[in-house]
């Protein structure tokens, strides 16, 4: 095969003007710049023109050739780059004129962060097909990452749009060189040009939402990517890069616009409970408290506990304006019980002593399984009922909180900032500890099952609920979750699509039990307007701040691991600088490393494992001391966590 490349494009990829060399010294700087393309190349010039000559291929070779570019293409398009340059390379061993193999070969060395190797194969391709514009686009994004490269890169990116007018990845790439130089004008002009070419390109609606949140129009910016998540074409695996960065820069933008609207949020927050006060016929009170901090807020309905007033309370120190959602889901709580209540059909969710038994009866062998490992007995039935009763309380919440969130979206549109932020903050915890390992190896499997199928369904609600701004279903991929999940999830858009009715969330939550097959695991008891009905569940006020959180359970097995191996007299000293420190007041809910201890001062630590360590350091060798916290209820389970890790 031959190929002519005319001399003037030769100067986009080499420094010195090859017009004044010598044929001879033409062709000598070519083979000396491209020695393995043109190794066995016949290269001469006239006209302009250099004339590169491949030796002829056998009809064998080019069909295999031919065969083995699609599979090395569809190995690009999985991710699987290393492979696919292996397979690629063979490629050009047996057809050097096989074009777009030289192509997808730099792209591929791109994402395997290989500039160099990247930029040989680019150029490569370039020179065999001048009148390709990829080329040029790639090595222009390319160089627009180094110093002092932007003319360069722009050179090659108008060659690339005077190649194809109509490529909307040169003008995309155009548009990110205006962004560059702050003429966010032109950016915006060059990206509007290349949606209007193609309207699903993910990368164009990026650039204009980012020139956009660069001038302060951040709602604008925040829409534009709405219709990225919603109608943008995700290609393979090289886009999803793209919507990555585009869900992170979401919530960066949701934040700005949450702390600029805090006044209209809280306000709109307000008037909903007095709405809640007025349906309810009880006032709505809300109060700041200290407890479990794993807690967010705890609400006492007024007809529950005997009272003439609901009360919310909300964990003191939770971030503003987080909790502006955290008080409007609370007040709907309120609200859709209420309505129940107005209608008859409100029923309570209890946990029985006998419906405790099945349970646990269903999860001997696992009970078994946990006992070999060398825990006492009664250690063992307490993890368990407190896992049960974790679980139960998940089965009960997650379907209502479906409901709730998804009203919350319609009804309170000025705290939709705020609710993204909480939400996504959940979701991240939820991940951490579903995935902790010591967690799952002292879990039963049927409360590994219900738990892991019930987040992939939360993750599986809040990407539909944000339009796919928020998604972290692929976090629980490796659980073997998702099909079961789906089901689940189904079964509320199901309830969504009719309506459901005051009191239907209950049939709601025995529909996601039925599917998980842990029915039996609770019974509904009638609505009584009696405060004996339902046991009093508040958090005791003590003395000592109690703290149960499983990021708390997890600090306390990383205090363990720290601890191993110190003197009783080094134990003696971190527990006492921890408490000297904790003195000086510490942030619980600030998750910034930025206390020391002179035991470990390579480390920092935040104030709840600050805290962790001090209680980790005393229950070594004074478990009595009043150390102003209580994390009795975590302690066992992160002492068997930690023995379980030094297996």
């Amino acid at each position: 095969m031959i190929f002519f490349i005319p001399l003037s494009d030769l100067k986009l990829f080499h420094a010195s003007d090859l017009v004044s060399l010598t044929e001879q010294e033409i062709v000598d700087r070519i083979r000396s710049d491209q020695p393995e393309l043109f190794a066995d190349a016949t290269l001469t010039v006239r006209d302009g023109l250099l004339v590169v000559e491949f030796r002829p291929v056998a009809d064998a070779a080019r069909t295999e050739a031919a065969r083995l570019f699609e599979k090395g293409i569809q190995r690009c398009r999985q991710g699987d780059y290393r492979k696919a340059i292996g397979i690629l390379e063979h490629v050009i061993e047996l057809d050097p004129s096989t074009i777009p193999a030289y192509r997808n070969l730099g792209m591929a060395y791109i994402e395997l962060n290989e500039p160099e190797k990247a930029r040989e194969y680019l150029v490569e391709a370039a020179l065999l097909d001048p009148k390709d514009p990829w080329p040029y686009v790639v090595l222009g994004n390319q160089l627009v990452k180094q110093p002092d490269k932007l003319e360069a890169a722009e050179a090659l990116l108008r060659r690339a749009h005077e190649l194809q007018p109509e490529d909307p990845w040169a003008m995309n790439s155009l548009g990110g060189i205006a962004s560059e130089r702050g003429d966010l004008a032109s950016a915006q002009g060059w990206f509007r040009q290349a949606l209007q070419l193609k309207s699903d390109f993910a990368n164009a609606r990026f650039g204009l939402a980012n020139s956009l949140a660069m001038e302060g129009r951040f709602e604008e910016a925040q829409a534009e990517l709405a219709t990225l998540f919603h109608s943008a074409e995700h290609q393979d695996a090289r886009s999803e890069q793209v919507f990555k960065a585009a869900q992170v820069f979401w919530l960066e933008i949701a934040g700005q616009l949450a702390n600029s609207r805090r006044e209209e949020s809280l306000a709109s927050v307000r008037a909903y409970l007095d709405k809640v006060s007025d349906d309810s016929g009880y006032p709505v009170r809300e109060e700041w408290a200290d407890f479990p901090e794993n807690y967010a807020a705890q609400t006492q309905m007024a007809w529950k506990k005997g009272l003439d007033h609901h009360v919310i309370r909300l964990r003191r120190g939770y971030p503003e304006p987080a909790w502006h959602h955290i008080l409007a889901h609370e007040a709907t709580h309120i609200d859709m019980e209420a309505a129940a209540r107005a209608q008859g059909r409100n029923r309570w969710f209890v946990t029985t002593a006998e419906s405790r038994s099945k349970a646990l009866k269903g999860m001997s062998d696992d009970i078994r399984r946990i006992g070999r490992l060398g825990y006492p007995e009664e250690r063992v039935a307490e993890l368990m009922v407190k896992l049960h009763n974790g679980a139960t309380s998940f089965l009960f919440n997650a379907p209502l909180d479906m409901i709730i969130e998804a009203k919350l979206n319609r009804e309170l549109p000025a705290v939709a900032e705020a609710q993204w932020l909480s939400l996504d903050a959940l979701a991240r915890e939820a991940i951490t500890v579903t995935r902790h390992p010591e967690i799952r190896k002292l879990s039963p499997q049927t409360i590994l099952k219900v738990n892991d199928t019930l987040n992939v369904a939360m993750a599986l609600f809040l990407k539909d609920l944000s339009d796919g701004a928020i998604d972290h279903v692929e976090a629980y991929r490796s659980l073997n979750s998702l099909k079961q999940a789906e089901r689940v999830y189904g079964l509320y858009q199901e309830a969504a699509i009719r309506g459901v009715e005051p009191g239907g969330e209950y049939d709601l939550v025995d529909a996601f039990a039925s599917e998980l097959g842990v029915r039996d695991w609770y019974v509904w008891q009638p609505d009584r307007d009696s405060a004996e009905a339902v046991p009093d569940t508040d958090v005791t006020t003590s003395p000592a701040r109690k703290i149960n959180s499983p990021t708390a359970m997890m600090y306390l097995v990383s205090a363990l691991d720290h601890l191993d191996g110190l003197s009783e007299q080094a134990i003696k000293h971190v527990a006492t600088e921890a408490a000297l420190l904790g003195r000086s007041g510490m942030n619980l809910d600030n998750v910034e490393k930025k206390h020391s201890l002179s035991a470990f001062p390579a480390e920092r630590f935040s104030g709840l494992e600050l805290l962790c360590l001090m209680y980790a350091a005393f229950q070594r060798f004074k478990p009595d001391a009043d150390v102003g916290v209580d994390m009795s209820e975590i302690w066992p389970m992160a002492r068997m966590m930690h023995a379980a890790r030094k297996r």
